[in-house]
């Protein structure tokens, strides 16, 4: 009875979950008729008759004598909305990652007369609680200054420094679950610290790492208010490049998903591939001895 109703609780999710994602698939290969129909179409070749429309759309290409004018995609020119966001979030992702490693080894293998390593680490957290809304214009007006504005650049340091408080707190707490005496085992056979960093303590907390590396990957990747403030044309990324299919004579409903489909493509990839980390990391140090 208690198995029963828990795949009962877990099947009603599942398909609140999966449903939306269904309609978009299925809005991606309507057109306006089927979209604007009175009744929803749920069933492909029952309840309408599916077009490549869109996906033609998305490549620059018209059907049926279409003006270039109807072609709406949220990839940019040569697809360079894509690239941007491609090289931003995984740049910004190996920086943030880069930092937030050699951060969080600082605040767990050393101690600060100073500060207290704990209110250090609560102070660099601290700096994630800014809205982005109240950063997006010093952003503008520093970039503005330094000649960065509709830059790639510019929109990897915005991010890395978005996502470094969060990623060092991230490595921090992998790096406490792991012994300091292997370290101090390493050291006394003659490494250096670069050396156990590298060869001890990184290789043991790659699942750890690979969290911290997927959070700040979507978030780059979803990001848009900050990358609206600070590109114009040449650094658009594609959510800025989504919010311009809808146009003066309405949202293309259909573009807008078949974009959406090519949008969720790279982060799934990117889980797949890591998903082997992601489980261990995310289940790391949650059994203590």
């Amino acid at each position: 009875m208690k198995k029963t109703f828990i795949y009962s609780i877990l099947s009603v999710w599942l398909v609140f979950t999966l449903f939306p994602i269904y309609w978009v698939i299925l809005m991606s290969f309507k057109d306006a008729t089927s979209v604007y129909a009175k009744t929803p179409k749920f069933i492909p070749f029952i309840d309408f008759e599916p077009t490549l429309l869109s996906w033609y759309h998305i490549f620059g290409k018209t059907v049926g004598g279409e003006s270039e004018y109807m072609i709406l995609d949220a990839i940019g020119e040569n697809g360079l909305y894509l690239k941007n966001s491609l090289i931003v979030s995984f740049c910004s992702s190996i920086l943030t990652i880069t930092l937030g490693v050699m951060a969080a080894y600082a605040l767990t293998r050393f101690k600060f007369k100073r500060w207290n390593n704990d209110n250090i680490s609560f102070f660099i957290l601290s700096q994630r609680m800014f809205p982005p809304v109240a950063l997006a214009m010093p952003f503008f007006l520093l970039f503005h200054f330094v000649g960065l504005l509709d830059n790639v650049i510019s929109l990897i340091i915005v991010y890395s420094i978005m996502n470094l408080p969060i990623v060092t707190w991230l490595v921090k707490e992998f790096l406490n679950d792991v012994p300091i005496e292997l370290e101090e085992a390493a050291l006394v056979d003659g490494c250096t610290r670069w050396q156990a960093l590298l060869k001890i303590l990184l290789p043991i907390t790659v699942p750890g790492i690979s969290v911290a590396f997927l959070f700040s990957f979507v978030f780059c990747w979803n990001e848009f208010l900050l990358a609206l403030s600070v590109t114009f044309k040449n650094a658009k990324t594609l959510p800025v490049g989504m919010a311009g299919l809808t146009t003066l004579r309405g949202p293309s409903y259909w573009d807008i998903a078949a974009n959406s489909l090519i949008i969720m493509i790279p982060p799934l990839i990117v889980t797949i591939i890591a998903n082997k980390y992601i489980i261990r990391g995310l289940s790391l140090g949650a059994v203590k001895q």
